[in-house]
């Protein structure tokens, strides 16, 4: 093998791990190995004081779902969305995916992503439960829930990958179980008192709004539109993070489908 092409398949197998943090999937061991590898740093070099997003006009976070959702996708559309993996024909092991991006309007370098997912044989509960408690978190340190609130939950994890400092979050969960059936929920970075910001750990910022729901054309699939925004912070580039997030989109969810799928057996 010559070493353009080891070189090539190291960066593609570092793309789609550094790309799966979307959804709890953190920094694995061979991923950090990579990153050495590549002669890259998720400790040093942190921009400071990165501009994070935020509900606009005080509208809820259901309304600001409604909003991105009825953004134009179709090519030169006005907001800038480029569909970066598009709807296979056809359902492999029963699932399929199509990822799309966009610039920020809040002028953070770190792109918008909105997944749409059909999956045969699941249900919104079960991607709920799910959510809620995530299982086998590679390098997890800690997973709490903080508080139990009306309409969800606030929960705190700390995550950290060998040669990497740790990176930790704080996320309140928003939950709206739907008169049709839906789930609609909201994880999003948030601040506690019991767990205010530390030391040789990396306070990440997270967003993900999801709705999940029955498909009314086909049967026993379920559907899910989810936008996701995040910003790892630490020394990893944000244009690597974005040519990273339609692979590792897909790669994650594939193993969530096959989770699901065990788990109910």
């Amino acid at each position: 093998m010559s070493v353009l092409r080891w070189r090539c398949q190291r960066k593609s197998k570092f793309l789609i791990h550094i790309g799966s943090v979307a959804h709890f999937r953190f920094f694995s061991n061979s991923t950090s190995e990579v990153l050495i590898t590549m002669g890259l740093c998720c400790c040093c070099g942190t921009r400071r004081n990165p501009i994070l997003p935020q509900v606009q006009g005080g509208a809820t976070e259901y309304e600001e779902f409604q909003r991105l959702l009825a953004e134009d996708l179709s090519e030169g559309n006005f907001h800038g969305w480029q569909i970066k993996s598009d709807w296979p024909q056809e359902y492999k092991n029963d699932f399929k995916m199509r990822v799309s991006l966009r610039p920020h309007e809040c002028g953070n370098p770190n792109h918008l992503l909105r997944g749409d997912g059909k999956y045969v044989g699941v249900r919104p509960q079960q991607f709920l439960d799910y959510l809620l408690n995530p299982e086998n978190l590679p390098g997890l340190l800690e997973w709490v829930d903080v508080e139990d609130l009306s309409d969800g939950y606030i929960k705190y994890c700390r995550v950290k990958a060998p040669c990497m400092k740790a990176r930790d979050h704080v996320w309140k969960y928003t939950i709206d179980k739907r008169d049709d059936g839906s789930i609609f929920v909201t994880i999003r970075t948030c601040q506690h008192e019991k767990y205010p910001e530390r030391k040789n750990t990396i306070r990440a910022y997270y967003y993900n709004a999801c709705l999940f729901q029955m498909s009314k054309e086909e049967d026993d699939v379920m559907e899910m539109t989810e936008f996701i925004f995040q910003d790892l912070k630490g020394g990893i580039p944000p244009a690597l993070m974005n040519s990273a997030l339609p692979a590792g989109t897909i790669a994650t969810n594939k193993k969530e489908m096959e989770y699901l799928k065990n788990k109910s057996k």
